[in-house]
């Protein structure tokens, strides 16, 4: 397989479902990955199960590379350095929806961008990130700006450079919905390829590349009576943006971290939009935004 995502230009002998065109800087991707941590690897995360994170997961460190377990996902080795991602052996479509999650994440942060918990998605040549705490919808809004026209550049984690001009660079053509949504929202351009109890699976099919896409706005979900976009505070903002961040557990991780959402937040919009959650007013609530920005 060869394509893009997240700016690196995939190769790999394994089927891969959610790339792009165009060229990009190398990533190998291969299986198996190794299982079980190695004697030197420290622990850096544990995710436990909850309410909001169904899954399990650990992550270990050694050197500058990485091990990474997932509950539903088994074992992952990357090592931002090459850059390479070792995947398990099994494959499906779960296996590659995991791979683009922090494995992919874990190298495009070696690279210097910012990654954070948001969808994003394409307007007129510029990028909105949308944002939501818990279930709020930005899948959902995802699917909503694919039914308008607009590209859908990630649904889960959007990878942002900044630098003179802030950009969004391209993730995996992937969407997951709630069985509930799948039903009543037609996604014209976009192929079935999986379901399981708790999400059906599509590739979009206008993938395009992944070169940047500059950053317009990012747009925070919220729950409201009337649908009403208004600007947010820049304290409120960092706040805000700190919170969707990944950032490893160092001293230096986390300066590095707080210091990319503070150019964030004083190069883009923040806007919150607050609205009823009805598919119903998807379409208007997708219009307002892109009318705003």
């Amino acid at each position: 397989m060869s394509g893009t995502c997240f700016g690196f230009e995939v190769r790999s002998e394994l089927p891969l479902a959610y790339l792009r065109g165009g060229t990009g800087d190398p990533l190998e991707i291969r299986a198996p990955a190794p299982e079980g941590e190695a004697p030197d690897d420290v622990l850096l995360i544990e995710w436990r199960a909850g309410p909001e994170r169904p899954l399990e997961a650990k992550l270990w460190s050694s050197g500058g590379r990485f091990r990474l377990w997932i509950g539903d996902g088994g074992w992952f080795a990357v090592d931002p350095a090459e850059p390479r991602i070792e995947v398990p052996a099994d494959g499906g479509i779960r296996q590659e929806e995991r791979l683009w999650g922090i494995p992919s994440l874990l190298c495009f942060l070696a690279r210097g961008d910012l990654p954070l918990h948001a969808a994003a998605c394409e307007v007129d040549g510029g990028a909105v990130v949308v944002a939501a705490p818990r279930t709020y919808g930005k899948t959902t809004m995802a699917a909503a700006f694919h039914r308008a026209g607009h590209r859908v550049l990630s649904e889960d984690t959007a990878c942002v450079r900044l630098g003179p001009d802030a950009a969004v660079i391209p993730g995996p053509t992937m969407l997951r919905l709630r069985h509930d949504v799948a039903r009543e929202l037609e996604l014209p351009g976009a192929r079935l390829v999986g379901e399981d109890p708790d999400r059906v699976h599509y590739a979009l099919e206008r993938p395009g590349d992944c070169e940047p896409v500059p950053l317009r706005a990012v747009v925070l979900l919220d729950e409201g009576d009337t649908a009403v976009l208004d600007p947010v505070e820049p304290p409120e903002a960092l706040r805000d943006l700190w919170a969707l961040s990944f950032r490893l557990p160092t001293e230096e991780d986390v300066g590095r971290s707080f210091a990319a959402v503070a150019d964030l937040a004083a190069a883009v919009p923040v806007l919150r939009l607050r609205r009823p959650l009805a598919l119903d007013a998807l379409a208007d609530h997708v219009a307002l935004v892109a009318a705003r920005v």
